[in-house]
Formats: structure tokens, C-alpha cells, sequence
């Protein structure tokens, strides 16, 4: 199998009691063993054999009360800052020679937004294009993480029953989590076989901005690599991706955030 080419700019992907820098982030989907062979499906194993976390990350992180995730606003390479939250923007793609993408690979920066889009409070916004990968496509997305002292852990999202944003397509892309358990464990994870069948679900983009919800009971992975229970309190990256099939693709996305357990209950008492 072709190496997939990742950004460099990714040292903080994920850490799962990590005291170190952590090596560049790989792709997150269409990496190991992206199939299912007919009458080999097998059924979740039981909680109590899958690998228990140890070390100073074991027990989940203090879960987060903040909702934003980026607006981009602050022009920068990181998403919102947040006490004990560490992240970084960053985008991957597969080695298709000829393949194209801004922004290119460690080179992440918010685009200006131009009248009458734009506002006082409202200036910045990513806008992500990708056209001629043949293998698996391209992804974009920030690692999330819990940090103090140099220790760096999943994210505990589980105060939260979601993320939205906004964005304007149109197209096709795939919002994912990534989780321990779907990340090898060179970068940070626990998987050691089939890696990056992360959860996730698609979107469909129109040709004008509007919000998207994606709750986390519609989350699911893929069905072809590592099989995990999806757990809000132990996220190690948001991404967004368009597979290869989807492509060319070029898409805005702005005010990136968790939804609140208050929207959650709004929503489901007056749905729109």
C-alpha cells in the first residue's frame, strides 16, 4: 500500500498519557484494511476484553464547559483557546501524484471572508478546496486534546451531545472523531491493527451557508477497520473529509462548535 502524505505541522494529534512531542498525524480514514471479507464479520467484542487505558490518562479527562471550537476570527493555525484544551488545524491527503489541495499541507491559515459575507464580528472563515486524489481523498481537521504539565490526554466532550458549524458547499464531506482506540499506537492511540475507521457521518453541503447538526448518536464508523465504542469523553480530533469519490471539492466552514446539551433538548422539542 502507497504511504499516505501527511502534514507536518500535526505534532499534537493525539496523546494518550504522552509526555513527549507526538510524531506528524497520518490520515484518518482509508488507511489499513479498508474492506470487509464476506462471513469474517464478527460481533463488538465485550467491553471487559477490550484494552483498559492506564497511566495518567485512565480515568477521563475534566470534561469541557466550552462550546466553541473555532470561529476562526483569531486568523491563526489553532482552533479557540480554551484552559487546558490544546489543538492544531491541519490537513492530509493521499500520494495520488497531480492531486491539489489548499490549504496545502502545513500551511493551514483561515481565509478572509469578502462582502457582504463578511462583518465587523465575522471576518474569517476556512475555505478548503481538493480535486485529483484517486485513492482515498483528503481531510482537514483539528486535534483535540486535555493538557496540563506536559501530559496530554483525550478530550472530554461528553458534556456536550454534539458539534454544529456552519458551511457552504456545495458537495459531499464526512464529519469524524477520532478516538484511541481507531489510532495507532505510534501516534498517540491503542490501535494496533486496522486503524482509522473512525466515527463519523456525511454531510451534504448547498451551494449557500447553512448550519449542520450532527448529533452523536448518528455517528458510525465505516465497519471495515478496529471496532470501538464511541465515547464523547475520549475524542482525539474532529475532521472533515471528502472521500476520493467526492472530489473536487471545495468547501467553506465557520463557527465550529459543540452543541449543548440545551440546544439538544431545544431541538428535539421543536424540530426545525
Amino acid at each position: 500500500m502507497r504511504r499516505i502524505n501527511i502534514l507536518a505541522l500535526v505534532t499534537y494529534l493525539t496523546a494518550v498519557g504522552c509526555l513527549v512531542p507526538q510524531k506528524p498525524a497520518p490520515a484518518v480514514f482509508g488507511g489499513q484494511g479498508a474492506s470487509v471479507s464476506a462471513g469474517k464479520e464478527a460481533p463488538l467484542p465485550a467491553e471487559s476484553s477490550q484494552p483498559k487505558p492506564s497511566g495518567p490518562c485512565a480515568a477521563p479527562a475534566p470534561a469541557s464547559d466550552v462550546a466553541l471550537i473555532d470561529d476562526f476570527e483569531d486568523g491563526d493555525s489553532k482552533p479557540f483557546k480554551v484552559f487546558q484544551r490544546e489543538g492544531w488545524w491541519y490537513g492530509a491527503s493521499d500520494a495520488t501524484e497531480g492531486g491539489k489541495m489548499t490549504p496545502p499541507s502545513g500551511q493551514f491559515a483561515p481565509a478572509r471572508l469578502t462582502a457582504p459575507l463578511a462583518s465587523k464580528t465575522n471576518a474569517y472563515a476556512a475555505h478548503f478546496t481538493a480535486e485529483g486524489y484517486r485513492q482515498w481523498g483528503a481531510v482537514w481537521g483539528t486535534s483535540l486534546n486535555w493538557a496540563k504539565d506536559g501530559i496530554r490526554c483525550p478530550f472530554n466532550a461528553s458534556a456536550f451531545a454534539g458539534v454544529k458549524f456552519r458551511a457552504k458547499g456545495p458537495g459531499l464531506i464526512k464529519v469524524q472523531f477520532g478516538m484511541p482506540e481507531t489510532v495507532p499506537v505510534e501516534y498517540g492511540g491503542s490501535c494496533k491493527s486496522n486503524c482509522y475507521d473512525s466515527h463519523g457521518t456525511p454531510v451534504l453541503l448547498g451551494d449557500k451557508w447553512d448550519e449542520h447538526v450532527v448529533p452523536w448518536e448518528v455517528l458510525q464508523q465505516g465497519g471495515w477497520g478496529a471496532e470501538a465504542r464511541f465515547d464523547p469523553a475520549r475524542l482525539l480530533n474532529l475532521n472533515f473529509a471528502v472521500l476520493s469519490k467526492d472530489l473536487p471539492s471545495d468547501f467553506w466552514l465557520d463557527d465550529v462548535k459543540f452543541l449543548t446539551q440545551a440546544e439538544a433538548n431545544e431541538r428535539s422539542t421543536h424540530p426545525r
